[in-house]
């Protein structure tokens, strides 16, 4: 498994248009950590073109999916409860 950053424009949610509960929740079965608003992390078996065609089921047409693999070179500051532990539970190559 590798380590992905998942990164989410969501358009409407500003909007009040439309519920992102579900996607929320499909993020939170896979496992993932959510370490700033619009971020996550995943690990998962995947490409960053399949996850990301996976998430579009959760979102409106005109939102915005972005995945890239992270590598060991990161750094963060101020990120969300529980990240470190997190990345640490995982191995990041």
């Amino acid at each position: 498994m590798a380590v992905y950053v998942m990164s989410y424009d969501l358009v409407n949610e500003a909007e009040g248009t439309y519920d992102y509960r579900p996607l929320w929740s499909e993020l939170k079965r896979l496992g993932a950590h959510r370490t700033q608003y619009s971020t996550w992390l995943v690990d998962l078996d995947n490409t960053p073109q399949e996850i990301v065609e996976h998430f579009q089921q959760y979102v409106d047409n005109n939102d915005r999916l972005m995945v890239t693999k992270l590598t060991k070179e990161y750094w963060y500051d101020n990120a969300i409860g529980g990240t470190k532990a997190w990345l640490a539970a995982r191995t990041v190559s």
